[in-house]
């Protein structure tokens, strides 16, 4: 009985998950602020990490993190100025930590070359 309950279990988050991929095709059903919420959140959890962290940051988070802002940007820009006005600014903050760890792999390359 629990094994039938298990698999029902995956087989619903798995439907969930690709309903959630879908988004595109709907975007009236998303939540703008929650999604920038969340975004902003994200951004904060990356702020908040040691800069050792930053430099060794995986490409592919960082990639992910910056599609799904221009994914939101997409959808949610053109719904309210505000949101939009909030989405270009994580857009930004989240450059210039891109850059910032940049910087910061560079000089400890560096420091540790000499």
């Amino acid at each position: 009985m629990a094994a039938v309950v298990a698999i029902f279990y995956a087989l619903v988050g798995i439907y969930a998950g690709l309903a959630q991929q879908d988004i595109v095709a709907r975007p009236a059903t998303i939540e703008c602020g929650y999604r920038i919420d969340l975004l902003r959140d994200r951004l904060v959890a990356l702020f908040d990490q040691k800069p050792q962290r930053w430099a060794e940051e995986d490409a592919n988070a960082a990639a992910d993190l910056s599609n799904l802002l221009r994914e939101t940007q997409a959808l949610c820009a053109g719904s309210d100025t505000d949101l939009g006005r909030r989405i270009d600014r994580l857009i930004a903050l989240h450059r210039e930590f891109a850059d910032r760890g940049r910087r910061h792999a560079d000089a400890r390359r560096e420091l540790l070359a000499l």
